[in-house]
């Protein structure tokens, strides 16, 4: 007789992380999972790479200044802190916050224009090759 295991709270490891791009708070929240969200694409998941391509476009057509724009780069495409950013690129840190504040209200404001709805990711906690996006 052989034996297996079988996992009994793998459901309850799965959890969604919700993104609502028409809000700060939304933009916020994926751009700062972003790096996560843009590894799916190359495991062929198609909703990914539509996000991720939708947040860029949205970067693009926000009409960024050059300090919101270093400051985006800076604190979400390096995952520097914002006290890092300052010193990076001689400010304060008041200064970058605001900056990426601005920028985050700017891009929110673009999907909001697009009547962009809510993104959803349904991940599971221990093993992130189950992740699912599911856009709503």
């Amino acid at each position: 007789m052989s034996t297996g295991s079988i996992d009994i709270e793998a459901k309850s490891r799965k959890y969604t992380q919700s993104y609502a791009l028409n809000t700060a708070k939304g933009v916020a929240a994926l751009l700062r999972d972003r790096h996560r969200i843009a590894e799916r694409r190359y495991r062929g998941d198609t909703a990914a790479s539509d996000i991720i391509i939708d947040l860029h476009s949205a970067i693009e057509s926000a009409g960024l200044t050059e300090r919101q724009a270093e400051s985006i780069a800076w604190v979400y495409g390096r995952d520097l802190t914002q006290e890092m950013t300052a010193q990076i690129i001689g400010v304060t840190r008041q200064a970058v916050k605001q900056s990426v504040d601005s920028a985050i209200e700017r891009i929110s404001a673009i999907f909001q224009r697009w009547d962009y709805g809510e993104v959803t990711v349904e991940v599971t906690a221990t093993e992130s090759e189950d992740e699912t996006i599911v856009i709503a």
